[in-house]
């Protein structure tokens, strides 16, 4: 955690000398870079991948109760004091270990965990977001800006254990789900000023697609995301920026995928995925360029 804290720190510096120079000719394009770091925890996480798998719950029975490090990375541009452009890097990945805790085994996809024996989970869910906002308040205190965005979600999510062996005792057995594709984003931001130099800002990006296309997918299956955050801060040197951030984060699906036509995915049929993962999070945040 040390080093991936230096690395962004880092990060920040070497932005930090492209996009103060940008700042400081008062040109129509202002850039900017922020990066994040605290901690993350799962308030509730839940995952079942078939028809008739086990509904498992990462937060009680996989080891996610505890803090975790948390990352984000974020480029920004406005254009003429008016339009956003926000490009978005936001790794979570979710590293855990455990034991089988049903009697009968736990059925994940179509293996069957056998109880008693280790396991072994990641739940990978980094994602990359572009957006667009246009600021519909703009005055020297206030800023309210509406717009959209494209998130891509990457998402790993592996079980390794050990299932029955045909000619008896246990072997090896591992699950592998996968899955990359567009994920449509309304967004909303509101920053506010207080005095001289103190700030707050709030945003909440999110979408919900109860049909198929809505999603961007050719299947019936419901998704839902959100990001909510708050954040109190100060300016600091010139053209940079500090705060303390609070975000709930969170999204999911339900409903039946289409044929397989992948090794990573779900083997079992019909090919249905519960997923719903909620998280909050409390980080320190720099900016340099604002």
């Amino acid at each position: 955690m040390k080093k991936n804290l230096l690395g962004s720190l880092a990060g920040i510096f070497f932005m930090g000398l492209f996009v103060l120079p940008l700042a400081a000719q008062e040109k129509p394009l202002v850039v900017s870079a922020q990066a994040e770091t605290g901690i993350v925890r799962p308030l509730v996480h839940t995952i079942q991948i078939g028809q008739n798998g086990y509904r498992f719950d990462y937060v009680n029975e996989g080891g996610q109760e505890i803090l975790r490090p948390w990352f984000r990375f974020e480029v920004d541009a406005v254009i003429k004091d008016r339009h956003q452009i926000t490009f978005l890097y936001q790794p979570l990945t979710l590293l855990s270990s455990t034991r089988v805790d049903v009697e009968d085994g736990l059925l994940i996809d179509d293996v069957r965990f056998v109880h008693d024996t280790p396991l072994d989970l990641q739940y990978g869910f980094d994602f990359y977001r572009g957006g667009y906002k246009y600021r519909i308040i703009n005055s020297e205190k206030t800023q309210l800006a509406l717009g959209a965005a494209l998130q891509i979600r990457n998402a790993s999510i592996i079980f390794d254990g050990y299932q029955e062996a045909a000619g008896g005792g246990i072997e090896e057995a591992r699950v592998v789900t996968q899955d990359l594709g567009p994920v449509p984003v309304l967004s909303f931001e509101l920053n506010k000023r207080f005095g001289s130099r103190f700030f707050m800002e709030a945003g909440l990006d999110g979408f919900y697609a109860p049909v198929r296309y809505l999603n961007l997918r050719d299947v019936d299956v419901v998704g839902w995301l959100y990001d909510a955050s708050l954040r109190v801060g100060v300016d600091w040197i010139e053209n940079s920026q500090v705060y303390v951030g609070l975000r709930a984060l969170g999204g999911g699906a339900d409903g039946t995928a289409g044929e397989r036509s992948l090794w990573t995915q779900s083997r079992s049929e019909p090919r249905y995925t519960w997923n719903n993962l909620n998280l909050v999070s409390l980080s320190l945040g720099a900016r340099l360029g604002q």
